[in-house]
């Protein structure tokens, strides 16, 4: 599914249940905390421990990334931004400058 198509569906499902997509502080602060529920399942655990705690509880963070886009879909439409074209804008940027970078170490 591209993000214009996700932004769509969380606008109208917001719409439906008689949400305002106002800007609203809230949704930074549930990206935040979506972001702490993940993390504190592999804070201060080794790799190995990390890697195998994430294998066993999967379906943890596919919920929390899930919960996740979601909100920032919810966050992007209270902005009025378009979520795809800022996800296109800041690849570039990063690609580019990571490929730059990269290329001097050849």
């Amino acid at each position: 599914m591209k993000i214009s198509k996700a932004q769509k569906i969380v606008k109208e499902f917001a719409k439906r249940n008689k949400w305002k997509d106002d800007p609203n502080i809230d949704k930074f602060d549930h990206v935040h905390e979506e972001l702490i529920e993940m993390s504190r399942h592999l804070r201060y655990k080794e790799l190995e421990e990390r890697k195998k705690i994430i294998k066993e509880r999967k379906e943890v963070f596919e919920d929390g990334i899930g919960d996740l886009l979601f909100v920032v879909m919810r966050l992007s439409n209270q902005l009025g931004i378009d979520a795809e074209k800022a996800f296109e804008k800041v690849k570039r940027r990063i690609t580019k400058r990571y490929d730059r970078k990269s290329e001097g170490k050849k």
